[in-house]
């Protein structure tokens, strides 16, 4: 019998990567517009959006991974910034998280154009070469006239800074960069993330890659759980509809739970668990992808994990063809 999973194995697993084609090629073109700044080209910016899930936060803190902060005796040098945009969102507390991220003390006072300032300030002293701004999205909830400001100000910030930064968030990103012609310029290049489908023998070979890959590393040293059987992951895709933050819930989910319940199996009776109790805890038998009444059908109807939503139906996996 295999040893026991522990909690270090869980938080082994939750650092695990999977550089799966987009992943690697948002990676690529992050490094490459870095590298290109370094070596004295004008900074290339880069916008990165898809539907939560697929993997853009991972991205970004994958990059800036790469490029740790650390200490000199005259500075703290950061060559990497990465600062995720407040749920609401304001100039000032743009400015304030980025002034965070950049290790400033920052104090309550202080017009909107002196905290500019000392962001432009802190990043020339610490030496930073990219910066990178997630969850951008969150600007359109705040309404047209905030965003149509933010635009402006962040025009002005990027080319005084005069560095590859990147905006991150979801498809609503676009109707942002659509008030500002000459942000949305800047921002031409855009790299999109898309959930994996499984409408074509490439797309399931991919998924089930992943999915082979999740097992493996996972188990480094113990017999994998048999994840990449068809049959499973057939399930795992109506369970995370192609998109890999679902799949992780799953997974990392089910370890969870052979952790609590001290086994050593994640059979398909631990992932309806992890689904039930990471991706909705409210599915009826019938809809729970792991479940033996599972209707095989993908769970995108009102008040279902993957509703669609206005920017992600033209992305939505297809549904799987029936028999494998």
């Amino acid at each position: 019998m295999s040893e026991r999973y522990t909690l270090a194995d869980l938080r082994r697993a939750e650092r695990i990567q999977i550089l799966h084609p987009q992943f690697s090629t948002a990676l690529e073109r992050l490094s490459h517009s870095h590298a290109l700044s370094r070596q004295g080209a004008a900074a290339r910016h880069l916008l990165l959006i898809g539907a939560s899930g697929t993997g853009k936060t991972s991205v970004l803190h994958s990059f800036a991974k790469q490029y740790p902060s650390y200490e000199t005796e005259e500075a703290t040098i950061r060559p990497v910034v990465y600062v995720q945009v407040p749920a609401h969102p304001t100039i000032r507390g743009l400015a304030e998280a980025i002034l965070i991220a950049l290790g400033a003390d920052v104090q309550l006072r202080g017009s909107t154009a002196e905290k500019t300032n000392q962001i432009v300030q802190l990043i020339r002293g610490g030496k930073t070469e990219a910066l990178l701004l997630d969850e951008f999205h969150h600007f359109v909830d705040a309404g047209r006239r905030t965003f149509e400001e933010v635009t402006e100000w962040l025009k002005t910030l990027i080319d005084q800074i005069a560095i590859p930064t990147v905006l991150s968030g979801l498809p609503e990103c676009e109707w942002i960069l659509r008030s500002n012609e000459q942000l949305r310029r800047r921002f031409a290049a855009r790299v999109a993330l898309t959930p994996i489908g499984f409408s074509c023998n490439e797309d399931k070979s991919l998924f089930r890659d992943v999915v082979h890959a999740w097992d493996t590393q996972i188990n480094q040293g113990r017999p994998t759980w048999g994840l990449a059987e068809w049959e499973c992951v057939r399930r795992l895709h109506y369970a995370s509809n192609g998109l890999l933050g679902y799949l992780s819930k799953v997974i990392l989910g089910g370890l969870e739970c052979l952790i609590k319940q001290d086994q050593h199996n994640l059979d398909q009776s631990i992932l309806a668990m992890a689904f039930s109790n990471y991706v909705w805890r409210d599915s009826l038998p019938e809809l729970n992808p792991f479940d033996t009444n599972f209707v095989f059908r993908r769970l995108n109807q009102p008040d279902e994990p993957f509703e669609p939503t206005r920017f992600s139906r033209r992305n939505a996996p297809k549904a799987a063809i029936p028999a494998l």
